[in-house]
């Protein structure tokens, strides 16, 4: 049941809202507006509670929940941030070119050839992107184990 374990959000909003209703009910057996204004009063706070609650209170405590269990970024798009494979070998691919530091074009034809020999199963675009590399940087040691 709910009345067993109440949460704190709860029990602030229920205690708002019995004295919304027991100053109304005071207000009308008592004859007196002060009872009707303080019905009211408590009757804006239930509703502000409630806003805040679903506006503030519930999104930062599943935000932070998230965060503490380590998932803050791992949302329904957060694979879509993540690139494909196509997307890789077009960076590393504008890695090949004059005017490149030469440590990036060597690391780019090591894991493009890698990945044309391994993954797309294409030796000879495997070999172009090592002789491509070679063209720029003939003295890389790197690039010497390549046939």
């Amino acid at each position: 049941m709910a009345f067993e374990n109440p949460s704190p959000g709860a029990v602030v909003r229920g205690f708002l809202a019995a004295a919304t209703l027991v100053f109304a009910l005071a207000g009308f057996l008592g004859d007196d507006a002060r009872w009707f204004a303080a019905s009211g009063a408590f009757g804006a706070m239930w509703v502000g509670w409630d806003f805040l609650t679903a506006q503030l209170f519930d999104p930062l405590g599943s935000w932070f929940s998230r965060l503490w269990a380590g998932g803050a970024g791992a949302g329904r798009d957060a694979a879509n941030l993540r690139p494909t494979l196509d997307d890789t070998v077009r960076l590393l691919e504008s890695h090949l070119r004059p005017g490149v530091a030469r440590s990036v074009v060597v690391q780019a034809a090591i894991r493009l050839e890698e990945i044309y020999r391994t993954i797309k199963d294409d030796p000879v675009r495997a070999r172009e992107v090592i002789a491509r590399a070679r063209e720029l940087v003939p003295d890389a040691d790197e690039l010497k184990r390549y046939k």
